[in-house]
């Protein structure tokens, strides 16, 4: 795929599919200690990604996390946001905490490089994520237009900008598979080793230290249909992986992908006439 993200003007993209859950109350870090990959002690105001696992280890959701006084949000594929609720019921009983879901009040909107000029008059803070990206959460009753424009270019420089810092947005066809190695998580700094305990955590640090991840994040290039998160990846007609993460226009682009180790493609997909090959 031929974009590149420092070169585009400054703008702003909805983010239609990533949704927003609020955690709030007095015990709130202490609750999200337990259960956040990430240590939860040093969430600010600068979103953080990280991920919540089950009790074997995989992981249910991933995304951004940061801290406004006593609530934290949590940015995260919109699909999930239902799940993680129901995933979290159980526990939240017995804290101090409380969860709603404020996607259909918020507009969660990506910001490529500075976009003050075309922000200003927005009363929200915008959040850095790193030197090309930011997110700004808006009222979700405020037209899109007022904001942003539809364009899939600049949706596409923002799926591609993720690829390439190797952040795996779960959705409901890829939550609970994979070990937070096998995203890569640990890669980029949203896994802690010394935080603790946390659910799942034996699993994950026992698959740490063994090292006995036998599947491991890739970056491909694609053509052909556009893939979607779930869709299998194939060589000589076996099954070796899942693609978890896609950027691209038209028929070709960018993808992660979970694979097993020694896998060098070419790949394709089933039923589709979607072609894979490892990024140089």
């Amino acid at each position: 795929m031929e974009a590149d993200v420092l070169s585009r003007q400054p703008a702003l993209v909805p983010l239609d599919d990533i949704g927003l859950l609020r955690f709030q109350g007095p015990d709130v870090i202490g609750f999200l200690q337990g259960y956040l990959t990430s240590d939860a002690a040093e969430l600010g105001g600068e979103p953080r990604f990280t991920a919540i696992c089950n009790i074997r280890g995989r992981a249910v959701c991933t995304g951004y996390a940061w801290l406004d006084g006593q609530t934290v949000s949590l940015a995260l594929h919109r699909s999930l946001c239902p799940v993680v609720q129901e995933f979290l019921r159980p526990y939240l009983a017995f804290s101090r905490t409380r969860l709603s879901d404020a996607s259909e009040e918020s507009l969660v909107v990506g910001v490529l490089k500075d976009a003050r000029q075309v922000i200003a008059g927005v009363p929200k803070p915008i959040r850095r994520l790193d030197d090309t990206r930011q997110l700004a959460v808006l009222p979700g009753n405020a037209p899109v237009a007022t904001y942003a424009e539809q364009d899939p270019g600049q949706r596409a420089s923002w799926d591609l900008a993720g690829i390439e810092r190797r952040e795996v947005w779960l959705t409901a066809d890829t939550t609970g598979e994979f070990l937070p190695q096998m995203i890569g998580l640990d890669e980029i700094g949203a896994v802690s080793f010394s935080k603790g305990c946390y659910l799942g955590q034996e699993v994950v640090a026992r698959a740490q230290h063994l090292g006995e991840v036998k599947r491991r994040l890739a970056a491909l290039d694609w053509s052909g249909d556009p893939p979607s998160p779930g869709t299998r990846v194939e060589a000589s007609g076996r099954r070796v992986g899942t693609v978890v993460g896609v950027a691209g226009l038209a028929e070709e682009g960018s993808a992660l992908a979970v694979l097993r180790a020694g896998q060098s493609g070419p790949f394709t997909a089933p039923q589709s006439s979607a072609a894979f090959v490892l990024r140089d």
